[in-house]
């Protein structure tokens, strides 16, 4: 299957610029997950590409064909909105054949697109049915096989499964994986939820006010996150941030204090080069890298009195201390510790981050486990 370019993009919306010479290529057959707070401009991001909203300036090619001159219906492109946008007064069969009924089809041709259809997405024995009589997963996979009897050179999913309750939304993540794996259509999905991203990505590319803050597997941007923002808009619980002074730094490590009663760590030093003694920078653990037994090649955190223990079934989140510096960490297993006993922590020092000012990663060697 053909990917898709977008070159130096530019759109305004009013006096509003939200792109500004904005590029992205997705590969060939590449699930492509774009994620990003409200308005970083994720859904136009799809508008753009389908047809619903034009550039100010820059093109947009799928393969080697250029297709931001061209009306919606000749782009090769199919959407599936976060809507079900399905007729009711239509069965399931009549609104997945529809697009192709429109494109003047003959009827056997579509009655055999059809009912592959409804055999991959698992709506064989509901084809009879209106929409009023199906469930929301049901409905959606019928959104979706709507846009797979066009037999698209790029599918683009603009929120799909934020109407799911969480059970169902899980369920679908796991059937979007398994359809892509048989189609290989290239692809790019939209949504606000990192945990569907992290499931579903080849490639995951984040979004940050207009811009691509971060983009690489998800491995790469949870463990090697480029940028403050980054490693906070990935993980749950959300990762530990603790505000920092650079003690000092040199070639040999860096030793920073984090203010919580006298807590001084030292690790490795930083490929982005020393930074003066007193500059201010921040620390990012994950909740897991975090140990209650020391270790080689660990690093230390003073004793913080717990505050609460939340058990997850397999796992509980412990908060720890109060304030800049508090720790949440994620213990698998053993006893709930009392509250207000004092625990101290261990973490590896290459799951230590670091963030200059500007919060930008200062990576370190060897880089975050992948």
């Amino acid at each position: 299957m053909p990917g898709a370019t977008l070159t130096r993009i530019g759109k305004r919306f009013g006096a509003v610029q939200l792109f500004d010479g904005f590029d992205l290529s997705v590969g060939d057959g590449e699930f492509v997950v774009v994620v990003g707070p409200s308005g970083c401009g994720k859904s136009t991001l799809l508008r753009l590409v389908a047809g619903l909203e034009s550039p100010d300036e820059g093109t947009i090619h799928i393969g080697a064909r250029r297709i931001d001159r061209l009306p919606p219906g000749e782009r090769g492109v199919a959407m599936v909105f976060q809507s079900y946008a399905l007729y009711p007064q239509m069965t399931v069969a009549q609104n997945i054949g529809f697009p192709l009924r429109m494109a003047g089809r003959p009827r056997a041709a579509i009655e055999r697109a059809v009912a592959r259809a409804c055999d991959m997405l698992g709506l064989s024995d509901l084809a009879g049915r209106r929409p009023a009589q199906l469930s929301g997963g049901q409905r959606q996979r019928v959104a979706i096989g709507r846009a797979i009897v066009r037999e698209p050179d790029l599918f683009l999913f603009d929120e799909p499964l934020s109407n799911l309750d969480a059970g169902l939304r899980a369920r679908m993540r796991r059937e979007f994986a398994e359809l892509h794996a048989r189609l290989g259509t290239t692809t790019i999905y939209v949504t606000h939820d990192q945990a569907e991203a992290m499931a579903l990505a080849d490639r995951i590319v984040l979004l940050r006010d207009g811009g691509i803050e971060q983009h690489g597997t998800p491995e790469e941007l949870y463990h090697r996150p480029a940028s403050l923002f980054a490693a906070r808009f990935f993980g749950q619980p959300a990762i530990n941030a603790l505000p920092a002074r650079v003690v000092q730094a040199d070639a040999e490590g860096m030793e920073v204090a984090t203010g919580h009663e006298g807590e001084r760590l030292v690790l490795p030093p930083r490929a982005a080069g020393p930074l003066p003694a007193g500059s201010r920078v921040t620390l990012a653990v994950r909740p897991e890298a975090l140990a209650a037994a020391p270790g080689g090649g660990r690093v230390r955190f003073a004793p913080r009195a717990v505050a609460y223990a939340e058990w997850f079934g397999g796992e509980r989140h412990v908060g720890l201390g109060t304030g800049d510096g508090a720790l949440t960490w994620r213990a698998m297993g053993g006893p709930a510790p009392e509250t207000g006993a004092a625990v101290t922590l261990w973490a590896e020092a290459h799951d230590v981050l670091v963030f200059a000012p500007d919060g930008q990663a200062m990576a370190s060697a060897p880089l975050p486990r992948v």
